[in-house]
């Protein structure tokens, strides 16, 4: 062997071990190990160092990422300009924090897909450059609000619009940001033009619950969806046009499935009709997507559309529930009469025949009534859903809301039989009357029930979506256990206490003896704090705010474990004073198993508000557990409100009285709201610095962590 290949190999050897020092074992699992040293080898003295410093960064996360980098770097610096490996760097460790190691190591080793699209960035549209736009332009086509959201797969699970992070696909940004609004208005005629109605989403999951069906599914349903946006919408149907693949193949295919499925471009067929052409494409090509159209996802959709009926649901009988008691006459207030009221509704009709999601008509014994903006909403939703209002939607809520598992675990059979006052877990408190200025003695009826368990997945769906949070917010707990607390005027200490020394040289200067306390003394903070969670669990959570404080309550629990702190979680609901309801999720005595997780992710909206029993009794819980400081926290998305005239002035001064109670008895309250009138009544019923307002729901599960960790240091 000559010198000159002596000297490479040690050279090699050298690299190898410095890369073993910095990514450990995980090195050793690489296949092209050897080859990877010989392109590093190859690399000037800054490109080596540069790897050597990511590396050592990238390992503190996961070494196994590290391993990759080191495997594709050499590859980089060949593919790209330095500026651009920083880049490049930059993305793949963003998608392991915010998508985990899998995604990370996908984008890490296309380095063919980055180059091309930093070559595209002068051309590329980006999602956040226009969500603002889409949320807009989707509000005004119609029908349920529907988030937008990046994914790397374009579709909607009938709640959200999910499309790519960027588009470049065009040689011009405009053409790419049509293409984005194309897109949203296409993913939103499945939403308004019947696509998923309850019936489609049967049929599909027992019949063509297979990925081939599906596509031709997907295909048909865009001819017929394209008709009726084209009959609605000219402008609209111009622009699609424009953007449709002009390759004659595709064109051809195309044009061949629109004449074999010209049924669906009549005025009356719907999703129905679609399915039923299904079996008459499956011996010919599929047509490739057009670049507005996105995927179907059926799991998704029918685990959408599942959650959001039941909760639609208990929301609509609830409002219902409302209007009675708001237009019983003013001497009656029972609910038995309430019940009695025949409310109905009639569907209106579109010009083609079908039910149309914003022309109905809800009558009170046959006399029309004034609907608000929310109830409209709501029952447009519904009408998406299902073409119509369900019957049993008309019912009083007590059936459906009392008869469920929750009721169950107190051997209750029937939704209107009132608790049994000497049954375990049933609790009376009296009842603050700012009308009379006199508590109303006994006057509600609460019992104690346990969340049934929920769905295991939500929470290691939560720990993955907020993956990089929570290391966040674990690293700011952590820093609350190292803070110091300086103790001044000790004999003896860390540091000089300058006060101290200033005051005794005054006594000197007097004739007074000095004192020997000139110094400071830092020890660690000792935690000493119980804390209550109080959850609202009112029909008014539905949706986005059940999913929110569920991620707020997982991610809290998971920062909790390094502070050590007792807490407890509950939520409460109910309907009238005498079904007040908390339902247990994790009392002081508990850890945070996998039982308190499960009933973590089975947290639902149930009835109303009635918030100052609730706080009675959950503060006589808290003022049992012995801690220097007791915390009540509130999550909450709007002002109390209940049946029975627990309303307005009186629900308020009735928390706020309650609230008054708990300080009185050493506790402090908070609480976190999304409800954007809330500087209306919670300064009132708090304290001016007592509360937070959440501008947007979104916000709520990094900005519960950050409020507690205010709070309670």
């Amino acid at each position: 062997m000559s010198n000159q290949s002596r000297q490479n190999l040690l050279y090699r050897i050298r690299i190898q071990k410095d890369l073993e020092k910095i990514v450990g074992p995980a090195l050793d699992r690489l296949s092209n190990l050897d080859a990877v040293i010989s392109m590093i080898a190859n690399l000037n003295d800054r490109q080596q160092v540069f790897i050597y410093q990511w590396a050592g960064l990238i390992a503190e996360s996961n070494t196994e990422l590290a391993a990759h980098f080191v495997s594709f770097a050499p590859e980089a610096f060949d593919s790209m300009i330095d500026a651009d490996v920083q880049k490049w760097i930059d993305l793949f460790l963003k998608n392991y924090d915010n998508h985990g190691l899998g995604k990370a190591i996908t984008s890490l080793e296309d380095i063919s897909g980055f180059t091309i699209a930093q070559k595209n960035k002068g051309v590329r549209c980006s999602l956040q450059q226009t969500s603002v736009f889409l949320q807009h332009f989707i509000r005004g086509l119609g029908g349920r609000e529907l988030k937008i959201s990046g994914n790397d797969e374009t579709y909607t699970n009938t709640e959200g619009l999910f499309l790519p992070e960027s588009i470049s696909l065009f040689p011009q940004p405009k053409q790419n940001f049509t293409v984005y609004k194309l897109t949203a208005a296409h993913l939103w005629a499945q939403t308004w033009y019947g696509t998923w109605r309850i019936q489609v989403l049967e049929k599909l999951t027992a019949e063509y619950n297979d990925q081939k069906s599906l596509n031709i599914f997907n295909r048909l349903e865009s001819i017929r969806l394209n008709y009726r946006i084209a009959r609605d919408f000219p402008g609209l149907s111009r622009e699609f046009s424009e953007f449709e693949n002009r390759d004659p193949k595709v064109v051809a295919l195309w044009k061949l499935w629109q004449d074999r499925a010209n049924d669906l471009r009549s005025p009356t067929a719907t999703a129905i009709d679609t399915i039923g052409n299904i079996r008459h494409f499956e011996d010919i090509d599929m047509p490739a997507l057009q670049s507005y159209q996105g995927e179907i996802f059926l799991d998704r959709i029918r685990e959408t559309m599942l959650s959001r009926i039941e909760q639609e649901q208990i929301a609509f009988q609830k409002s219902l529930d409302k209007l009675r008691d708001d237009n019983a006459p003013k001497d009656e207030t029972d609910d038995d009469f309430v019940a009695k009221q025949m409310l109905e509704v009639s569907d209106g009709d579109s010009d083609d025949g079908e039910p149309s999601e914003t022309n109905f008509q809800l009558t009170l014994d046959g006399q029309p009534i004034e609907l608000s903006d929310d109830l409209k909403n709501l029952a447009g939703s519904i009408m998406q859903d299902f073409g119509e209002i369900p019957d049993q939607y008309m019912d009083p809520m007590e059936q459906g809301e009392y008869s469920d598992a929750l009721l169950s675990q107190n051997g209750e059979s029937e939704g209107d039989t009132d608790p049994d006052l000497n049954e375990t877990g049933t609790f009376q408190y009296d009842e603050w009357d700012c009308t009379r200025q006199r508590f109303r003695e006994d006057f509600c009826t609460l019992r104690e029930l346990v969340v049934p368990p929920g769905d295991e997945g939500f929470i290691s769906e939560t720990l993955e979506k907020y993956r990089g949070a929570l290391r966040v917010i674990k690293k700011c707990f952590e820093a609350v256990l190292g803070e110091s607390r300086p103790q001044r005027r000790q004999p003896d200490g860390d540091d000089i206490d300058l006060d101290a020394i200033v005051n005794a040289h005054v006594d000197m200067a007097l004739g007074k003896d000095m004192s020997d306390h000139l110094y400071t003394k830092y020890r660690n903070q000792e935690r000493n704090v119980a804390v209550m969670f109080m959850v609202d669990m009112s029909g008014s959570t539905l949706g986005w705010v059940n999913n929110a404080e569920r991620e707020s309550l997982v991610l809290l629990c998971e920062a909790l474990q390094l502070l050590g702190d007792r807490y407890a979680i509950y939520g409460f609901s109910g309907r009238t004073n005498k079904r007040c309801e908390v339902y247990s999720i994790k009392d002081f005595k508990e850890n945070y198993s996998l039982e308190v997780r499960q009933r973590i992710s089975g947290i639902r909206p149930k009835a109303y508000t009635r918030m100052g029993v609730a706080i009675r009794h959950l503060g006589q819980i808290l003022q049992k557990t012995h801690a220097r400081t007791k915390l009540l926290i509130t999550l909450s998305d709007g002002r109390p409100e209940d049946y029975g005239g627990y309303k307005g002035q009186y629900g308020i001064e009735d928390t706020r009285h309650a609230l008054l109670e708990m300080k009185q008895s050493g506790v402090h309250a908070f609480c976190i709201t999304i409800d954007s009138e809330a500087q209306e009544y919670l300064p009132h019923m708090y304290g001016t610095a007592n509360y937070a307002v959440i501008d947007e729901v979104e916000k709520l599960p990094l900005k519960v962590a950050d409020i507690y960790r205010r709070l309670t240091t």
